[in-house]
């Protein structure tokens, strides 16, 4: 019996260890060059907020970073020195919530939320298609993930260039 109740910490400090843990990023010297290039390039026109409150982070700029990022991962960002008209996405944040680690433990109380409606219209200015992507980081998923309220921009512009590749 005694055994067992030294080896409870243990196995939650080691937890604890690997659900903190810190991804350091690369550091790219040079001008940045895709592995893949794409023949179709695509530019960001504009991001909204359209749900009509101030919060205390830029979601505009959060947004609109995480879908050139992800354009540029993929080889398909447009920039003046290609030319051509260019494939456009336009954003809009439809619902926010930067929700708190710490508060996770009550579920639905810490919850981290971004939905978020981009309109793909080709060189031309016609429509594509709109595409929806949400992500929700809740009590069971990202319990001890700090930062989640950055993250999920980038996590749900990998999901709108994916569903926006289909329509290209």
């Amino acid at each position: 019996m005694n055994g067992k109740i030294r080896i409870v910490p243990l196995i939650l400090i080691a937890f604890l260890l690997c659900a903190c843990s810190h991804r350091g990023k690369d550091i790219i010297t040079g001008p940045y060059v895709p592995a893949v290039s794409s023949p179709i390039k695509v530019r960001v026109s504009e991001v909204y907020n359209d749900t009509h409150r101030v919060f205390d982070v830029d979601v505009i700029g959060l947004l609109w970073s995480g879908l050139e990022d992800s354009l540029k991962k993929r080889g398909m960002l447009w920039s003046p020195r290609v030319g051509g008209k260019p494939y456009t996405i336009e954003g809009h944040v439809i619902e926010y919530k930067k929700g708190q680690m710490g508060f996770r433990l009550i579920p639905r109380l810490g919850d981290t939320v971004l939905v978020v409606k981009c309109e793909l219209r080709d060189g031309d200015g016609r429509d594509l298609g709109t595409i929806e992507a949400q992500r929700r980081v809740t009590f069971g998923n990202g319990l001890l993930s700090r930062g989640m309220w950055r993250q999920v921009f980038s996590e749900v512009a990998e999901d709108v260039v994916t569903q926006a590749m289909r329509k290209f």
